[in-house]
């Protein structure tokens, strides 16, 4: 031990006695104990996450112990007869729990050790399930025989969908593929075997690939059995349980005996990863099981928590939710969440990441067109809007963050103007009333409305809202005061864009009133008369639309065409 030229190994040793009932988390030792140091916290002066000798994991204070160095055979040691200890407290059936996780873990650490020193791995205690590769080979043939001798006596098994989504299931368990990607790799995998089995296994085979190809799967071909027993079903609710765990433990927000950050991170990384990656039904049949209580929970956890990491992840769990079901939408939407959002964008204003995160949430939830709670305005109100007109405008764009920044807020604006139904009560219009210019902004509705995208329009919902860009520009457009923040050549171009799309949008679809408006509030409202750009091309746009009878919005057209016409007949045949 005292070799210093091999000990180079850190680990703790108790200097006394310690026994601690206030906290489940913290290990109670004796003096001249050991521990492996799992993983050092923030804070090295006061706790350390460690594991003794019987495989316990928690914490213990740096000032009841001393820093050694040890040899890696003595690590190994150590680290033998914790795997022993923790493998023996193992379930057989449980691969979810964070003992077993443990248990990988510190096998993992372990082959790292070895790998750098001489140990024996012979000389090790612990029943690892190693096998010679000779018997393994023996054994495998000997499985295979058996199952052959099976088949050959059983009679054929009709496939079922939910035999063949337990297929796709164990793929995403055994390879870490997402759902769909799993779903690809059946596919592909029965494909080629079908070139390769003879004629009786064919026929089982085709009726796999049948039912892959039917995918996915719905509620009424699928047992609920099958969705309940999924890996990530079970293990979703583990890590939406250890949330609320975490939301209710105010002691550790008020009085932190150790830093957790790092385990409520980690726990929101792997449940990230599985909205992403697992089957959607799965996803929503947990979320249905406590009728959404979980997100609930989640929405009052980010509001208690202070830390920006930690308040990140949950903020990316929502819009992984938002995407998977309207109904946390909804929830949302309802919740103070929105509210607290604003107010955050409007008080930070030198973290541009945080700026970017908030804007693009704020977006997402308010992308729908739901009326938020009357209480949300308190924030979300004119100086909200100045706000977000000054990060457009007063932008200088001299880097790539400046530009998505503007984006992301021109975004946001986009979404927030859909609350608005009635000119009068328009809070977008009131912000933009008090500027002299939003050159920035006209110029990117432009491009949009050219280019014939909505940013906003990030969900794929049943029944769509209203073109964001098309509504902002008939609300800016709909009064002579805001309408003059667009330059002259602005008009121009956009009566060149009104009039290529009212002669290509096909007569059965919706969106030609819409530029039929914009075309009357372009001629109502700014000064377009004055030069008359293109107007006979215009005129001549109207009068086909007039004449066209398949139109599916033909009396609101007419309507807005007779009144250009009743406001201006000299110039309006």
């Amino acid at each position: 031990m005292n070799d210093t030229s091999e000990s180079n190994y850190e680990m703790l040793q108790a200097l006394y006695d310690y026994k601690d009932t206030s906290s489940e988390r913290t290990l109670d030792f004796k003096m001249n104990d050991e521990f492996f140091i799992y993983r050092d916290v923030a804070d090295k002066k006061s706790w350390c996450y460690v594991i003794n000798h019987t495989g316990d994991l928690g914490y213990v204070p740096y000032n009841y112990v001393k820093t050694i160095y040890v040899k890696n055979t003595h690590v190994l040691k150590f680290l033998d007869n914790c795997v022993l200890a923790v493998q023996q407290k193992l379930d057989v059936n449980d691969n979810f729990s964070d003992k077993f996780k443990l248990y990988q873990s510190l096998l993992r650490r372990q082959k790292k050790l070895k790998q750098k020193s001489s140990y024996n791995i012979l000389d090790t205690p612990i029943q690892c399930k190693i096998t010679d590769e000779g018997n393994q080979s023996e054994a495998n043939e000997q499985i295979l025989n058996e199952t052959e001798k099976s088949l050959s006596v059983s009679k054929k098994k009709e496939i079922t969908i939910p035999d063949v989504y337990e297929v796709v299931q164990q793929v995403r368990n055994h390879t870490g593929l997402s759902y769909n990607s799993s779903q690809v790799a059946v596919s592909v995998v029965i494909q080629y075997l079908s070139d390769l089995v003879d004629e009786s296994a064919k026929s089982s085979l085709s009726s796999v690939r049948e039912i892959i190809n039917t995918f996915p799967p719905t509620s009424a071909t699928l047992p609920v059995e099958c969705l309940e027993n999924t890996k990530d079903g079970k293990c979703m609710q583990q890590l939406l349980e250890y949330l609320t765990a975490a939301k209710e433990d105010s002691q550790q927000r008020s009085w932190q005996i150790f830093d957790d950050h790092v385990q409520i991170e980690d726990c929101l990384i792997e449940l990230t990863s599985i909205l992403k990656n697992a089957d959607p039904m799965v996803i929503n049949h947990v979320l249905k099981i406590d009728q959404y209580t979980s997100i609930n929970n989640l929405l009052e956890y980010y509001q208690m928590e202070l830390r920006w990491v930690i308040q990140k992840h949950l903020l990316i769990i929502f819009s992984e939710l938002c995407r998977l079901n309207f109904v946390v939408v909804e929830i949302i939407i309802n919740s103070i969440l929105p509210m607290e959002l604003a107010r955050d964008l409007q008080n930070n204003k030198e973290d541009f990441n945080k700026q970017v995160i908030l804007a693009e949430f704020l977006t997402l939830i308010l992308s729908v067109g739901e009326t938020l709670p009357i209480s949300c305005f308190e924030y979300m109100n004119v100086d909200f809007v100045t706000k977000i007109l000054s990060d457009i405008e007063d932008n200088e764009l001299k880097s790539s963050n400046d530009e998505k920044k503007t984006e992301c807020m021109i975004n946001l604006l986009l979404s927030y103007n859909l609350q608005f139904s009635e000119i009068e009560s328009n809070l977008t219009l009131k912000g933009l009333a008090q500027r002299d210019n939003a050159k920035v902004l006209t110029e990117n509705l432009l491009i949009l409305l050219n280019t014939e995208k909505d940013p906003v329009q990030i969900l794929k919902l049943k029944k769509k809202p209203k073109n964001s860009v098309e509504k902002m520009l008939n609300d800016i457009l709909a009064d002579s005061k805001t309408a003059k923040l667009f330059y002259v050549n602005d008009i121009e171009v956009l009566v060149d864009i009104i009039i290529r799309q009212l002669l290509n949008i096909p007569s059965d679809e919706m969106a030609r009133t819409s530029y039929l408006k914009l075309c009357k509030n372009v001629i109502f409202n700014t000064e377009y008369l004055d030069r008359r750009h293109k107007l006979s091309d215009l005129n001549n746009c109207l009068q086909e639309i007039l004449v066209d009878d398949s139109s599916c919005t033909k009396d609101q057209d007419v309507c807005i065409i007779k009144e250009i016409h009743l406001k201006y007949p000299e110039f309006f045949n």
